[in-house]
């Protein structure tokens, strides 16, 4: 990716940072069900190109290349910077409470 910021104008949010993310992800904005949150290491990038564990999956079947077939599985999606970030903390951030983890 250049170094020039893209921007994308979102219904909620106004004009944000241009971010693509899998259709899982997407999804998890709608239902809120947590899917794993995986990122493109782009250490430039705050909020680089991601997807969830399903297709990391798909991708790990390929010897961790992205190919026509984990491509299409993950029907990559343009989402604003704020939509995102909303994203990310659904995917990575367990809803359980703490004393819940021992079981």
């Amino acid at each position: 990716m250049d170094n020039e910021e893209k921007i994308v104008e979102c219904c909620e949010h106004g004009e944000q940072q241009a971010t693509f993310v899998c259709r899982h992800i997407v999804q998890s904005i709608i239902d809120k069900k947590p899917r794993g949150f995986w990122s493109a290491e782009d250490p430039e990038n705050q909020r680089p190109d991601s997807w969830c564990s399903e297709c990391e999956a798909k991708v790990q079947e390929s010897n961790g290349e992205w190919n026509d077939a984990s491509e299409a599985f993950a029907d990559v999606k343009l989402m604003c910077g704020s939509c995102y970030d909303r994203a990310k903390e659904i995917n990575l951030i367990s809803h359980k409470y703490w004393w819940q983890f021992w079981k």
